[in-house]
């Protein structure tokens, strides 16, 4: 019985040492699949975006066929088909491969250039490893027209910049119920601040419109701006002006007003400059408490409750006591204005308020 306990126990052997390393090996293989790229230790974190080395621009008779930029370090792509934009903008295929620090744009079978041009790839290049991203870059051909268009974009509501959005300009040939169905004479977008800019406009006149994600298709979700006017460019010329963005399936929508039936001692007094076709808006917490339309220069905002809150007004061009919303190439909204300051409504107390309306 002695005996065949020890050939019980030879019969259980130790893994092999080749068998240990491809376990070994395996799970290193794995572990490195999932891990994240970590740069060693002790060196300084690169947080500098690419650098763009040099261009080369391949022309032929007025017919863009490529454009090779090279950077001074390895790079990736960050969200190219929301970035990049050609203007004026063009029906040829566009086409892009990056290589290293190489990119290469292709027009297939070409980009015809009548008169300027600009790339912009603002955000669309970013390092390989870090991923720092070169928020600032346009290729550009040499100025032609030294005139320039500048404006802001802002929503109607609360006149908050309103970022990202395609800016374009039409021709006056252009009829309004053609117009996206027409490529425009010239596209930007704006910044962070609202702002936009056309560099290099070819002297004629031209209508403003804006749209929030693709200037030919026009979604009545967006928010969309025009000019009810044309704008007249001409030699030397720098025009500067604003743009207020509506969204038309907001047309049906007014904020309603809380019902509450409490009784207090405090209110707000507005001493108006101007009473005609005025109403007043108050809101707390961005929730909308009263609505009042203006009779005379003093208008009484009773029963508030203690709190802060925020004044906004708009001119009632209409009459209908309510804020009504523009429609596209037709009527511009009513524009909505808020009191720059946050207005204090203490416990039985009256608090006066001095608006201006220019």
């Amino acid at each position: 019985m002695q005996h065949n306990n020890l050939n019980k126990k030879k019969n259980v052997l130790p893994a092999k040492p080749n068998l240990i390393k491809k376990i070994f090996l395996i799970a290193v293989v794995y572990l490195s699949a999932c891990a994240n790229v970590i740069p060693p230790s002790g060196g300084p974190l690169d947080k500098e975006p690419p650098r763009l080395v040099s261009n080369e621009i391949l022309v032929d008779s007025n017919k863009l066929k490529k454009v090779d930029l090279l950077f001074d370090e390895n790079i990736s792509l960050n969200n190219w088909s929301q970035n990049f934009y050609i203007s004026p903008p063009s029906e040829c295929i566009i086409k892009k491969n990056v290589n290293k620090r190489k990119l290469s744009i292709y027009f297939e079978p070409y980009f015809l250039i009548e008169h300027n041009y600009k790339l912009s790839l603002s955000n669309v290049v970013k390092d390989y490893n870090e991923g720092n991203i070169l928020d600032s870059l346009e290729i550009k051909s040499k100025t032609v027209y030294n005139n320039t268009l500048k404006g802001t974009l802002k929503c109607v509501y609360d006149d908050i910049p309103l970022q990202n959005h395609w800016i374009t300009l039409y021709c006056k040939s252009i009829y309004d119920s053609l117009i996206f169905k027409e490529l425009p004479s010239y596209v930007t977008k704006s910044d962070e601040n609202g702002v936009f800019k056309f560099e290099d406009v070819k002297p004629g006149n031209y209508k403003l419109l804006s749209i929030e994600n693709n200037f030919n298709f026009y979604d009545f979700k967006e928010y969309v701006a025009f000019s009810d006017k044309y704008y007249i460019v001409h030699d030397s010329s720098f025009i500067d002006t604003y743009l207020n963005a509506y969204n038309s399936e907001l047309s049906f929508k007014n904020d309603s007003v809380i019902n509450d039936t409490l009784k207090t001692n405090n209110q707000i007094i507005v001493n108006l400059n101007k009473d005609k076709n005025l109403v007043l808006e108050l809101y707390n917490n961005q929730k909308l408490i009263k609505r009042e339309q203006v009779i005379n220069k003093v208008c009484i905002i009773n029963n508030l409750k203690k709190g802060e809150y925020s004044l906004k007004y708009f001119i009632d061009l209409d009459s209908n006591k309510i804020f009504s919303n523009g429609s596209f190439l037709k009527k511009q909204p009513e524009k909505k204005l808020s009191y720059n300051k946050s207005i204090n409504v203490l416990e039985n107390w009256s608090t006066e308020v001095d608006l201006i309306i220019d």
